[in-house]
């Protein structure tokens, strides 16, 4: 009846309570309802409400029945009766459908509609919530009622959100602020504030906290102030969530236990026990299956003895409970809640189906008794009634005809302008990534051309050659990622069109294999391929093909180790071209595979990347009236397409008669190598004074690039993660490390924590350098322990300063140290590691520095490093060798003596650990100027 009669509701109800008298009475009830339903105090407001029943029938106003019926509706709703919210609201459209009341309609609609959705019947929902807005849309009525539909109308889309369909976020965003502006125009700054709520979740859904949690402190702030346990309950909610997706565990239970301190206070026996079973959500997504059981159990125990229909809440419940049970080792209480979850399963899909087939059984019985009454009829009485029912027939057919009409005009109407929208914004982007993409291209080909230009120039030094090359293949690559974003506004706004050839497949196919051939042997991977096709010419759009083939090979030897194997196969089979590309030495999870070809998503969170090539390719693969599908073993990827090639399965417009098959080369091809300066053994043979630099990055370019600045004033050494990095700066303990921030398998924090908590490497300035901007990610650099940031792209001659600028502090610590006579860690040291490990020198040379077999190899046995880490170490902080170091030590103990004791100098070299009397006299004046004997003498020296 509620479906059908739509259109009756909107040619009869004309006009609002606007301009009625109300008792007073009525209305100050009406106040103290609302101030008991924020506390929850559902029993004291149908008090009143009952009240207001009895005033409206004295009164005998159909609007304020009608008001207070709804209302009784409202407050049942609240209670979770759902069979007397049912019954109440159907009074009320009764009323207001005769006495033409929209905002008694709307009222009572909402109450229909808030009782399906919590049922999960979210068909039946949106059906009542839409009507509401309908009647708001053609009468301009707008009231509470309106904001809570629409607020509902976009909860219930958030709900069905699903990745394949993320346009249901924003629908239900327009909603929102639909229903927050009419609550902006009516007054209502409750509900304003609510719709703040919404937008929080909104962003939430996005995953972009950073704008949620603003929404959500502004509407907290104003709950709290007006004493709304309900709202203030239902953000602790949201803010739980974020929290949880944040991994902050301890703030997430926090807001979950407020949230569920209020509504018990509140006791509103349904809102607890969906708040139990939300906790307990919570505890097993962090494994606390134990602690999870007893809200679970509450909840259930809420829910199983509920007559409200909850077998959608039961069915997640009982599943929770069963799997809870499972992991802490109750099989047989598991089992029994595995069966309850079937039950539910059962229930929930039969429901509409009962409910169907009980309207249909009262239908037909009503029909049923209708004909035998009019068997009892005389012949008389029955031919007047026939006529009778003749003109009814007719004039009921008109108005129903009207109806339907009016009915599909108003739907093709709104589908209409929606349509028109939905065309107009499509546009809008189409032309925003095409004017961008223009923009772009043209700063682009003023970069390539004079680049290209120079790089035709046979006089450029090796370095200059270098740095245009980075600057070429950097323009390149630049390019292609605004070629894909293009590719994918025209694939959304349809304006991509195929262009097929006729063309042959085989020399296509294997000169996009070739083209990868260099970058294969760079990563000594083996790349082959097997193509099965005959030299019969074939249908299909090159450039399509040749993205997608590129795109899937691409990423096959990005992501796949050295020595992995990658091959390509193709044939034909009815018509359709069957490809296959399959790379080893690597695999990815089942969840991931789920949305590996979702926009932005990224399967490979360590590597750099963009997510758009895989949602790109598959996009060109529908175009192409294909498929692509993917698999992954233990240690494989494999991607399967299917795209017709046959003349029928493209239409005229589809063809382009003169096109050939391209076999340009792919942008992934490097025609020519960039070195890197990276040799240890170099190292080795050269001057020592010289600083050694370690340049960690994952991206070639950048290395050779920081190498080609620093190679003439330092060793090189180079590293392509911060895994890496760590090992080399292990082995050859450089001067400076510079590393970028985001990297593959170990990143530059990483990196730096390492170095910096390991005695070998603590001293080592580390510079980082990233392309991520703002202050947290400075901060949270220099508290790993980072001595500079520098963001990308960085200015040279910072750098350089930079550099500079760290080593001089090194050496100005080493200048002081030489000119201590005693040895002071804490006063040497930058830091507590460099401290420890400066003590823990002390220490050794406190106990075997008299010996004299102590020498550089016993000092590094004792402290355990190798005799070269030792050395690099002892050079950074003092700068001195092993050698020179004991030998300072020796001669510094030995003035010390020779300033507070009366011990015979000759004495004085074998207690210090000199075996030559002589030697110890010559090493003493070169250090001091005077022989020990004069220093002796010389007591303030």
């Amino acid at each position: 009846m509620i479906k059908k009669g739509l259109a009756f509701i909107l040619t009869s109800i004309w006009f609002s309570s606007f301009g009625q008298d109300i008792p007073e009475e009525f209305l100050v009830h009406q106040t103290q309802m609302d101030s008991l339903s924020k506390l929850s105090k559902y029993d004291d407001a149908l008090q009143l409400a009952f009240q207001n029943l009895e005033i409206a029938k004295r009164e005998g106003s159909h609007l304020l029945l009608g008001k207070a019926k709804s209302k009784i509706s409202h407050l049942y709703f609240r209670k979770g009766d759902y069979d007397s919210t049912t019954y109440y609201a159907k009074q009320a459209m009764n009323l207001a459908s005769a006495n033409r009341l929209p905002e008694v309609m709307t009222s009572a609609l909402l109450s229909l509609g808030n009782v399906h959705y919590s049922k999960f019947e979210d068909i039946d929902a949106i059906d009542h919530y839409q009507k509401i807005d309908s009647i708001s849309e053609r009468y301009d009525e707008k009231n509470s009622h309106v904001v809570n539909a629409l607020f509902n109308l976009g909860k219930v889309l958030l709900r069905t959100y699903s990745v394949q369909d993320t346009s249901y976020i924003g629908k239900a965003e327009r909603y929102f602020r639909s229903a927050q502006k009419i609550a902006s125009e009516i007054g209502n700054p409750e509900e304003e504030h609510f719709g703040y709520i919404m937008l929080g979740n909104i962003y939430g859904q996005r995953r972009e906290y950073e704008k949620a949690i603003p929404y959500f402190k502004k509407s907290l702030a104003y709950f709290e102030r007006m004493g709304s346990n309900k709202r203030v309950a239902d953000i602790y909610w949201s803010l739980g969530i974020i929290e949880t997706d944040l991994n902050n565990y301890e703030q997430a239970e926090f807001y979950y236990k407020k949230r569920l301190d209020l509504l018990t206070q509140a006791e509103n026996p349904e809102e607890i026990a969906n708040a139990n079973r939300v906790h307990a959500g919570f505890l097993q997504r962090i494994n606390r299956q134990q602690e999870a059981i007893p809200y679970l159990e509450k909840a259930y125990d809420y829910f199983q003895d509920s007559d409200a229909g909850h077998s959608g809440i039961l069915l997640g419940i009982t599943s929770s409970l069963a799997e809870a049970y499972r992991k802490t080792g109750d099989f047989e209480k598991a089992t029994e809640f595995y069966s309850q979850t079937l039950v539910h399963q059962d229930s929930l899909d039969t429901r509409k189906q009962k409910s169907l087939a009980l309207d249909l059984e009262a239908k037909y019985q009503t029909q049923k008794k209708e004909q035998e009454i009019a068997l009892l009829k005389s012949q008389s009485e029955l031919a007047e009634e026939r006529k009778k029912n003749q003109q009814h027939i007719f004039l009921g057919g008109i108005v129903l005809i009207s109806l339907v009409a009016l009915s599909l005009f108003l739907l093709y109407r709104n589908r209409q302008k929606t349509n028109k929208r939905l065309m107009e914004l499509d546009t809008a982007k189409s032309n925003f990534f095409a004017n961008i993409s223009h923009e772009l291209r043209t700063p682009l080909s003023l970069i390539q051309g004079p680049v290209e230009q120079q790089l035709e120039n046979t006089l450029l030094s090796k370095e200059d050659k270098q740095n245009l090359t980075i600057a070429k293949n950097s323009a390149e690559r630049l390019t292609t990622l605004v070629d894909q974003l293009l590719d994918l506004s025209k694939l959304e706004s349809n304006f991509y069109k195929l262009r097929v050839g006729q063309g042959l497949l085989t020399p296509f196919l294997k000169s996009l294999v070739e083209s990868f051939s260099f970058k294969a042997n760079k990563k000594s991977q083996l790349l082959n391929s097997d193509i099965s096709i005959d030299k019969n010419n074939y249908w299909y759009d090159s450039d399509v093909l040749q993205k997608i083939i590129v795109n899937l090979l691409g990423n096959a030897l990005k992501y796949s180790p050295e020595n992995a194997e990658i091959h390509l196969s193709a044939n034909i089979k009815n018509g359709n071209l069957l490809l296959s590309i399959k790379n080893t030495g690597e695999s990815i999870p089942q969840e991931k595979l789920k949305k590996i070809f979702d926009r932005f998503h990224r399967s490979h969170e360590d590597e750099p990347g963009t997510g758009i090539g895989l949602a790109l390719t598959k996009e060109l693969v529908e175009l192409h009236k294909g498929k692509i599908d993917v698999k992954s073993d233990v240690d494989s990827v494999t991607f399967y397409i299917e795209v017709p090639v046959h003349e029928k399965a493209f239409s005229a417009n589809e063809k382009d008669m003169h096109s050939k098959p391209t076999t340009q080369k792919t942008p992934h091809q490097k025609n020519e190598v960039i070195p890197i300066m990276d040799s240890e053994a170099f190292i080795s043979k050269s001057d020592e004074n010289m600083d050694i630099a370690l340049i960690v990055d994952d991206n070639e370019d950048i290395r050779t690039y920081v190498s080609s600045l620093l190679q003439e004033n330092y060793h090189i050494l180079s590293a392509e993660n911060g895994e890496i990095g760590f090992q080399k700066a292990l082995k050859q303990v450089p001067d400076l490390i510079i590393t970028d921030l985001m990297m593959p398998k170990e990143d530059g924090l990483k990196l730096t924590k390492n170095c910096k908590t390991n005695d070998t490497t603590s001293h080592i300035p580390i510079i980082m350098l990233t392309a991520k901007t703002g202050d947290e990610n400075q901060l949270e650099g220099l508290e790993i322990g980072a001595d500079a940031y520098l963001t990308k792209p960085f200015n040279n001659k910072v750098l350089k300063q930079t550099i500079k600028n760290l080593l001089e502090s090194r050496k100005k610590l080493q200048k002081r140290f030489s000119q201590e006579v005693i040895l002071t860690p804490k006063d040497i040291s930058i830091d507590s590691y460099d401290q420890r490990f400066l003590e823990s020198l002390q220490n050794i040379l406190d106990q075997q520095l008299v010996s004299s077999n102590f020498n550089a190899e016993a000092f590094a046995i004792a402290i355990g490093m190798s005799r070269m880490q030792l050395h690099r170490k002892l050079k950074a902080l003092t700068g001195q060798t092993t050698s020179e170091f004991i030998r300072g030590q020796r001669l510094k103990l030995a003035a010390k003596l020779l300033q507070e004791s009366n011990v015979n100098i000759s004495e004085i070299g074998y207690q210090v650990g000199f075996n030559d009397h002589s030697y110890f006299t010559k090493c003493f004046r070169e250090t001091y100027g005077l022989s020990p004997s004069e220093f002796s003498k010389n007591k303030t020296f």
